[in-house]
């Protein structure tokens, strides 16, 4: 037996030896040509005696399957080759992402378009008849000439208006793409004289078009404007949501956003199993610390999977608002979908566990059957009532609803975006001493500094004067002259008067676009049928969206314009007394007459001051705010609001609604014009009565606005008419609704 074992050790020994001999020799030589100290050794001494036994009693191969014995004597067979895919059979963009992909596919759309359009006026042209075969033999006056109809386009091929090119930068995109294009069809880079020309060709329409040239302030934000924000998030009432989660979730996503200074997709991609949450043991001694640790997979990532990052937040007790607390919010969304796989319910369970004697943490696990849920997840109405789906992601499309009008109720100049985050975040990073560049390029995910130099690091510079005269910078008036907030004026406007909503009634494309249905309309009044009823309705859409547009690039201007002539008006008014200084310090009340008591409690909840500086009590104003939370996840706010909100009058508007009753009709002839383009607009149409009655479950109403509240939800998805006696099932959504807007009059 001792025999037995020390030749077991020997083999062992030896193997390893063989080992480490093989691995320092393809470690420290080229493979190709070895090094000549090892060239004397012969290859099966290389090779381990365990490996050679095998290698000798292996059979000879009487039959054409692989086959290889075991050390234990099984016989392994190799398993057959699978040739059902091949490498062109692959998505050269499966990897990529889908901005990325819609981008580029966007570019190949047009320049086939251009290209039947290329047919059209050339149709003994064969090149064009095969946009690959055109792109092959296009010259780089023909690449000039499709950039410059680029320039025509007005509408895309999904059949929405497109914006244009209102930035060299956009315009740079689309070429980028192109270029990548272009080299995929012809397998080589474009000819350095091609890319020359063309550059030539591309500052000219640049310059022709007028596009901007210059990037967008890269406005950083700061902790400071973020707490305002999600302290408006939760008090105000003119925004509401479907659920009272959507509001918990949508500032949740914002305090991630600022600790961790990622991308909007990696935040909103978060996922149960990207959490882990555990109880630490104080390394100073006392209660354990509740830590929280985030590993967000959705990073920008090219050709493989980009290192993830792991952002720690161990609980801070003292000093810090709950409004910007994500221990609060995360585990007050975790212990409402009860996630916990221990018997945990509150945040009294939690706070009564501690670490056991040996160990340095308490996880605490979740449901492995959650993984997959989502941490922002989608809330929609299904039969009618809201529902949370948690296996579904918040869309683009609702958070950036909702954070625009959270951005203009606070009178923001411009919308906040996520990547404001990476400004100040990153500005924070590059200034902390304690932070070297390394860590802060892996942070953003950059791989070298320029990339932060280039598109992430403000370019206001406040602390010029310090510098010269060897002042120390204060960090105080910096951010101040910086931040976001310096633009907020909650006096900005964020809807259109009756006025300038005149001023887009007559706009040549709408009035366009009203005359066209206006002749369809009449076409279908006398001979009614199927397709010029889905013209008709698809006119009305195109009325809509339309005056939607217009009216969307008006009120930017608008808001754009108002600071500069608001701020010569309060000028005037201080001058000449109206406005006393002690009207600066009242401040409004962001409180609602129509506050629900549910929403009241989350605010007070979350809001509360510290009244005892004592870890107990502490805790306790802590879990009180978990508990508002998980109260407030589950509320039915009402979904959003519905047209414009009556404004409040105050007494200057009554004052001057006075004068203008007063003022001899003289002066009101001014206003005369817009008042009779607005009852022009006004005058009733010869259309068909709005329906009262649903025509697929039979429900009366007794408002236009209420039907309509009942069928989005309840029949958008039946895509087949029980009223009409062909059935007809419509399978695109947009038949459906062209059929019920033009046979049954609801615009849905």
């Amino acid at each position: 037996m001792p025999n037995r074992h020390w030749s077991g050790d020997s083999d062992e020994s030896e193997t390893e030896s063989g080992r480490s001999l093989s691995s320092c020799h393809t470690a420290d030589t080229d493979i190709t040509k070895p090094d000549d100290k090892f060239s004397s050794i012969s290859a099966p001494s290389l090779i381990p005696r365990s490996r050679r036994s095998i290698q000798r009693s292996q059979p000879p191969h009487e039959d054409n399957s692989a086959q290889i014995t075991t050390s234990k004597g099984r016989v392994y067979e190799d398993p057959d080759v699978d040739t059902t895919e091949r490498l062109s059979d692959i998505d050269p963009d499966f990897n990529k992402a889908d901005g990325t992909k819609k981008l580029r596919n966007r570019v190949i759309d047009r320049w086939h378009r251009f290209c039947q359009k290329s047919l059209e006026r050339e149709p003994d042209c064969a090149r064009w008849s095969d946009p690959e075969n055109a792109l092959r033999q296009a010259s780089a006056d023909c690449i000039f000439q499709f950039l410059k109809w680029c320039f025509k386009l007005e509408y895309g091929i999904d059949g929405r208006k497109l914006p244009g090119y209102g930035h060299a930068g956009t315009f740079n995109t689309d070429w980028k793409y192109f270029r990548i294009y272009y080299q995929n069809v012809l397998g080589k880079k474009m000819d350095k004289a091609m890319e020359k020309s063309l550059r030539t060709g591309r500052q000219w329409l640049i310059k022709e078009n007028k596009l901007g040239t210059q990037p967008r302030d890269n406005v950083p934000v700061y902790i400071d404007d973020m707490i305002k924000f999600n302290e408006t998030i939760l008090q105000t009432r003119k925004k509401r949501f479907l659920l009272g989660i959507q509001r918990i979730m949508l500032c949740l996503a914002l305090m991630l956003g600022l600790f961790t200074a990622g991308r909007k997709t990696a935040i909103l991609k978060l996922q149960y199993k990207h959490l882990r949450i555990s109880l630490l043991r104080n390394p100073y001694g006392g209660p354990p610390i509740l830590d929280i640790a985030i590993k967000p997979e959705y990073v920008k990532s090219f050709l493989g999977i980009t290192n993830l990052n792991t952002f720690s937040f161990p609980e801070i007790i003292l000093g810090v608002s709950l409004v910007f607390s994500p221990h609060v919010f995360i585990m007050g969304l975790l212990l409402h979908a009860r996630a916990f796989k221990a018997d945990i319910r509150s945040m009294d369970d939690v706070r009564s566990l501690f670490v056991m004697r040996g160990c340095q943490e308490l996880p605490l696990p979740l449901e492995e059957a959650m993984d997959d849920y989502y941490l922002f997840c989608k809330v929609d109405m299904i039969d009618g009532k809201p529902q949370i789906l948690r296996k579904e992601p918040m869309s683009d499309g609702h958070y950036n609803s909702a954070i625009r009008t959270i951005s203009e109720i606070i009178g923001l100049l411009a919308w906040f975006f996520f990547h404001q985050f990476r400004y100040g975040t990153g500005g924070i990073l590059d200034d902390t001493e304690w932070v070297s560049d390394s860590k802060r390029n892996l942070v953003l995910h950059h791989a070298d500094t320029s990339t932060f130099l280039k598109y992430y690091r403000p370019r206001q510079h406040t602390d010029m004067q310090e510098a010269v005269f060897g002042l120390k910078p204060d960090e105080v008036i910096r951010r101040a002259l910086t931040s976001i907030s310096r633009y907020a004026d909650k006096r900005r406007p964020r809807y259109l008067d009756d006025t300038q909503k005149a001023l887009v009634e007559d706009d040549p494309e709408l009035q366009t676009a009203i005359s066209n249905r206006d002749a369809l309309l009449d076409k279908f009044q006398q001979t009614p049928n199927l397709i010029l009823g889905q013209e008709v309705a698809e006119a009305e859409r195109n009325i809509k969206n339309t005056r939607q547009r217009l009216r969307y690039r008006k009120k930017k201007e608008v808001r754009q314009a108002f600071s500069d002539e608001q701020a010569v008006k309060d000028i005037n008014a201080q001058r000449a007394g109206e406005i006393l200084s002690e009207d600066d310090a009242l401040k409004e009340s962001e409180s609602e007459d129509d506050t629900p008591p549910e929403q009241t409690m989350l605010v007070e909840g979350l809001m509360a001051v510290p009244v005892e500086w004592t870890l107990e009590g502490e805790w306790k104003r802590r879990n009180v705010g978990t508990e508002v939370i998980i109260m407030y996840c589950d509320f039915e706010e009402g979904g959003p609001l519905r047209g414009r909100p009556k404004r409040k009058r105050s007494e200057r508007d009554v004052e001057g609604l006075s004068t203008v009753e007063a003022t001899p009709t003289e002066v009101l002839e001014d206003d005369e014009q817009p008042l009779e383009r607005k009852r022009k607009n006004q005058e009733p149409r010869e259309t068909p009565e709005k329906p009262l009655v649903c025509f697929q479950c039979g429900k009366k109403y007794s408002q236009y606005q209420s039907l309509l509240r009942h069928f989005r939800p309840k029949h958008m998805n039946d895509r087949r008419c029980k009223s009409c006696a062909d059935g007809m099932e419509y399978l695109e959504q947009m038949h459906w609704q062209c059929h019920v807007a033009a046979v049954h009059q609801l615009n849905v």
